[in-house]
């Protein structure tokens, strides 16, 4: 499995394991590596209710990383900007995607700690994402995993 930053610091999967055991899946990771989901939207319905797009799944999990929220509020406050984070959940013909906007902290403004834990952040979010093509690797619904990213 390959997973590619895109040029807009998207990172995502694709994987052709069913919605609800990617998202059992990742739910298991984001644990394992010490995230928190602190809630998760059916997002599917606000689609379908507020602008009539018909998504029959896609979720969106609202993250954090406890540790990394604490060194990010002693460097700066403006570091809680950082905590919590989005990560989307979809199916589209077959095919589910996991995908996150990495930390877009590597900015000459911020400070020398936001940077570095803006590059923690992002290297925890990557581990999570190999993690989760382990278990379609383990015998899980669907066969191939491949990464997925808006191309240049």
């Amino acid at each position: 499995m390959t997973i590619i930053t895109s040029p807009k610091n998207v990172i995502a999967i694709e994987t052709e394991m069913d919605f609800d055991h990617t998202l059992e899946s990742l739910r298991a990771e984001l644990s394992r590596c010490e995230f928190r989901i602190l809630s998760e939207v059916d997002f599917s319905r606000e689609l379908d209710s507020h602008i009539g797009l018909s998504a029959s799944h896609y979720a969106i999990l609202i993250v954090w990383h406890a540790f990394s929220a604490y060194q990010a509020l002693l460097s700066d406050l403006n570091g809680g900007l950082m905590v919590p984070f989005n990560v989307a959940v979809y199916q589209k013909d077959g095919v589910t995607t996991v995908s996150v906007l990495l930390q877009p902290s590597l900015t000459p403004e911020a400070s020398l700690g936001i940077r570095a834990l803006g590059h923690d952040l992002n290297r925890r979010l990557r581990d999570v994402f190999l993690r989760l093509g382990t278990h379609e690797q383990q015998g899980s619904p669907g066969r191939a995993s491949h990464a997925s990213s808006a191309r240049r």
